[in-house]
């Protein structure tokens, strides 16, 4: 079967999924004591969202992917301020690296020629000391297997223990944890956590803060850079004009803006705010430390303080740096534009990027 007709199928059943049980919940928090920092978790298959409010007890921010629409839509229902993505795990791009992955009883469904790749994928997918729990089939070898036990078809593949564990080797994990936990049943659960790397992640020691009036020089100096403006195809803004807009920006109780602190220093600013009927996002950082990660850790931060969604983004098609910041932490391009010359901006080929 193919994950479209997986989808299929779980859309058929998705309401039998709305209870609160428990199941393997002993094994996630086995798993969560490995764990040393306790930041983002991703549940990968997480159906109607069963699985949000143990990790968020952890203070666990946590997003999750389904391939059935019907269980992302109840998952929603259920947790309206949660990060979802109706997606295929095998094309899915995950959009930032995590310190809890949670695959509990749903990778097994994805096709064996497909497996390796995906489990790699959530193992580069952890940050430094990050911890992934998942579900199998206790198998010597490769299997796949097709039955009706719940009622639709339904798919599932195990690559084998063996061969799991090559995976976890291969991907830079270790397996600390194994076991068939409903013996004799063939189920096995494993935990397999990446090394500490002895480096600092990127993004490490951001903090956003509340704009203060003291801010403002260090703001107007930073968005005067040529080479800045240049990337991101804006105009520099006089004194006076940039005295007008943060003035303007400042007083509107329904803007969210936070300047963006490394080791307490200012080095940028971030905002939320309405425009055109819609909430937008946007950012700037100064230049001198660019490709450190900071434009994505303070878009992180924002977006878990900020519960509004869809959220629009705006970025010149040239540039592939802010592309790249906006679809990391989810944002996905729903149309490319021609953007008329204005005071503030120059003609341009504009990506619309919304997150849902």
């Amino acid at each position: 079967m193919t994950p479209e007709q997986v989808a299929a199928s779980y859309d058929r059943i998705a309401e039998q999924w709305l209870d609160v049980s428990t199941y393997g919940f002993a094994q996630i928090e086995r798993a969560v004591a490995f764990v040393k920092r306790k930041r983002f978790a991703l549940d990968v298959g997480c159906g109607t969202g069963r699985c949000f409010d143990l990790l968020a007890r952890h203070g666990l921010a946590t997003d999750g992917i389904d391939v059935s629409p019907a269980m992302v839509a109840l998952a929603r229902h259920r947790h309206p301020t949660a990060r979802l993505f109706q997606a295929d795990i095998c094309q899915w791009g995950l959009p930032r690296t995590y310190d809890l992955i949670v695959a509990w009883d749903s990778v097994w469904h994805v096709p064996l020629d497909w497996q390796a790749a995906v489990l790699a994928k959530l193992c580069r997918g952890l940050a430094a000391g990050g911890v992934i729990v998942f579900t199998t089939g206790g198998t010597d070898a490769p299997d796949e297997r097709r039955d009706s036990h719940m009622g639709p078809p339904m798919y599932h593949a195990t690559l084998g223990i063996p061969a799991t564990l090559h995976v976890l080797a291969e991907a830079g994990c270790v397996c600390r944890h194994l076991e068939y936990d409903q013996y004799p049943e063939s189920h096995v659960y494993l935990i397999a956590q990446k090394p500490e790397s002895g480096q600092p992640e990127a993004g490490e020691g951001v903090r956003p803060r509340a704009v203060e009036a003291g801010d403002l020089p260090r703001m107007y100096e930073m968005q005067l850079d040529l080479e800045a403006n240049r990337m991101a195809v804006t105009i520099p803004r006089s004194r006076e004009a940039f005295d007008s807009h943060w003035a303007k920006v400042l007083g509107d109780a329904a803007n969210t803006t936070r300047a963006v602190l490394l080791d307490g220093q200012v080095i940028g600013n971030i905002s939320c705010f309405p425009a055109d009927g819609q909430d937008h996002v946007g950012y700037w950082i100064d230049r001198a430390y660019w490709g450190r990660g900071i434009a994505s850790r303070a878009l992180e931060l924002l977006l878990r303080e900020v519960g509004k969604r869809p959220l629009v983004a705006t970025a010149a098609t040239g540039n592939g740096a802010s592309l790249r910041v906006l679809q990391k932490c989810g944002f996905v391009i729903e149309r490319v534009r021609h953007s008329p010359a204005t005071e503030r901006y120059p003609a341009c080929e504009e990506a619309v990027l919304v997150l849902r």
